[in-house]
């Protein structure tokens, strides 16, 4: 019925929309600062793939009644990857060492997506906190309180994505709410 909606330019549109919008996410301070994840590539690679995964949950929930949310889900993805080849040579990796570094990227964030989309389901605040220590924080040092802190704003960040209209989702319009930290943004 609204598959006139969906053609390869507006799809395209949809995924450049929703990219802009987990990039703008992404970068918040309050990651950096109250969450206390590395500024860093690795640091905002994890915090881009967790808003990622939220994103494709959310397609992925929608693919049986509109299929085009899959090609929107690949879009998206295709996108992100383009982007962080873009950065990889813009911070002067060498040809030869973008594509390996893509593919480890790659693998980390399959994973970690297929990861978070299960703990989604439990919505289990402990279980979340031990994903993000393995890979946010890399197994380091970090206060219990920041992961729970963290862990419980991905769970109400997926619950008020799932409350969007598919619609606007698929039209490359998502709102994701503004964390509220302890530390001045």
């Amino acid at each position: 019925m609204f598959g006139f909606l969906f053609n390869g330019k507006r799809l395209n549109d949809s995924g450049q929309g929703l990219f802009l919008s987990i990039i703008e996410q992404s970068r918040l301070p309050y990651f950096y600062a109250d969450l206390e994840v590395a500024d860093s590539i690795d640091g905002r690679f994890d915090v881009m793939v967790l808003h990622m995964a939220i994103l494709l949950d959310e397609l992925d929930k929608h693919n049986d009644e509109i299929p085009e949310a899959m090609k929107l889900r690949r879009i998206v993805q295709e996108i992100m990857f383009d982007n962080l080849d873009l950065t990889l040579r813009e911070i002067g990796v060498g040809d030869l060492g973008v594509g390996k570094k893509i593919k480890v990227m790659a693998e980390a964030f399959y994973g970690r997506v297929k990861t978070y989309q299960e703990l989604f389901l439990s919505e289990n605040i402990e279980k979340m906190s031990e994903a993000l220590k393995r890979n946010v924080y890399r197994d380091g040092d970090i206060d219990k309180k920041v992961l729970s802190q963290f862990s419980t704003y991905i769970f109400k960040l997926r619950h008020d994505v799932s409350n969007q209209p598919i619609w606007d989702i698929m039209k490359g319009k998502i709102i994701f709410l503004k964390p509220v930290g302890n530390k001045n943004d």
